[in-house]
């Protein structure tokens, strides 16, 4: 393996490696650095590379996604990377200085390593600010901790400093993507707790609904492998369309969840969950779990039997397997950045808390850009693209709003 050693302005060396044989022995902390999911992307555009990095006293693998973008060249997209840095107890400006020139070094190490028509590096980094069952928001400058204290919000004064970083020998410069690909503010729950704790830190809501729905007669069942891409894929798909009618969201369409469920293996295991009640299906949400997490990726519920609360049982149901699996903890995976009821997605934020655990406030997407102007032109098509998918398309799924 090639090595090359890039000395930032403070003289401190980054060392990085490209791998070229595949590996499973890394162990990633998110699935989506995983070369698991890179080799399921790679069926939809996507090519990746992966790079093993020594930066100061930390050693971490960089799974780097790479897709052709006409006419403006190659992206090249770190989905929560850089695994390091992730200090929850510091979140001052100090420590949002480190981690932005850090992405300033990626890129000034990676750009030669990378195909030259790259015009951007965009990093969705897994630095957050950990509140426990919180009441704050991202613009809350003094959100409090388990124990009351009270912590720097971590996204804003990341923000601030990142403008303050002194330009790199390329000039590299840090920008706020114009959107987040990965969702920024979501609840894990800590699976290393008994059952017992989980259970007790449930809402009382919440442990009524799921003991309810164990009372009405819902059962629930789990699927793996190619079961899961044909019957499981098939059940799932179409209350996932029910879904997006009813909550205008976008979806792809049902191979790519059908290819998912074959791809599983036994570093990301993937799981199509059903519940059912009469014979009759009411729920249905797909999971992965590796060694490290459990991810609820998608969901899906009928519009009838809804006061059977099945959702309930079947969250509970994937975060028990979750537990028994070994993961370290249950991710769900996205939710509204506060607890405001004006918010379209108020009743994900209520759902999805109400198991209890804690909320992350991630920094959401940033942007390196290496071809400014190539940068310029392609996030303004962004925008357009998403007015159309969030605003327009939207309004055309409901009837133009009458």
């Amino acid at each position: 393996m090639k090595e090359d050693i890039i000395n930032s302005n403070a003289g401190e060396g980054l060392t990085v490696k490209e791998i070229q044989e595949k590996t499973d022995l890394y162990e990633p902390m998110s699935f989506l650095q995983s070369r698991f999911w890179a080799d399921f992307k790679s069926e939809y555009g996507w090519a990746y590379k992966q790079f093993s990095v020594t930066a100061d006293s930390s050693k971490f693998i960089l799974t780097v996604l790479l897709r052709n973008i006409r006419p403006f060249g190659k992206l090249a997209y770190f989905p929560m990377a850089p695994e390091t840095l992730l200090s929850e107890d510091s979140c001052d400006y100090e420590t949002a200085k480190k981690q932005g020139d850090l992405l300033v070094r990626l890129t000034e190490a990676l750009r030669a390593k990378l195909p030259k028509d790259v015009f951007l590096f965009r990093f969705d980094p897994p630095w957050s600010t950990r509140i426990d069952n919180a009441k704050g928001t991202l613009e809350n400058t003094e959100p409090t901790n388990v124990s009351g204290a009270k912590i720097p919000a971590r996204a804003k004064n990341i923000a601030q400093a990142f403008p303050l970083l002194p330009q790199s020998s390329g000039g590299y410069r840090i920008i706020d993507a114009p959107y987040d690909v990965q969702p920024p503010d979501t609840v894990c729950l800590d699976l290393s707790q008994t059952e017992e704790f989980l259970s007790e830190n449930l809402k009382s809501k919440w442990r009524y609904n799921i003991r309810l729905a164990e009372k009405k007669g819902i059962l629930i069942e789990r699927k793996e492998g190619e079961e899961a891409a044909a019957a499981g894929i098939d059940i799932f798909y179409a209350l996932y369309q029910q879904t997006a009618e009813r909550d205008a969201i976008a979806i792809h369409r049902k191979e790519y969840y059908a290819k998912l469920c074959r791809k599983s293996c036994p570093e990301a295991r993937i799981f199509v969950y059903i519940a059912e009640y009469e014979k009759k299906t009411l729920a249905s949400i797909i999971t992965i779990f590796t060694k490290k997490e459990a991810v609820y990726l998608y969901g899906a519920s009928s519009n009838e039997n809804r006061n059977l609360m099945p959702t309930y049982l079947l969250q509970w149901r994937a975060i028990l397997d979750a537990k028994e699996h070994g993961c370290l903890r249950y991710d769900f995976y996205g939710i509204p950045p506060t607890d405001d009821p004006s918010h379209p997605m108020y009743g994900l934020y209520r759902f999805k808390t109400g198991f209890g655990g804690s909320i992350l406030h991630r920094v959401g997407s940033l942007d390196v850009p290496v071809k400014p102007l190539r940068y310029v032109c392609y996030t303004a098509a962004e925008k357009l693209r998403a007015f159309w998918f969030k605003k327009i398309k939207k309004m055309l799924r409901r009837g133009g709003g009458s």
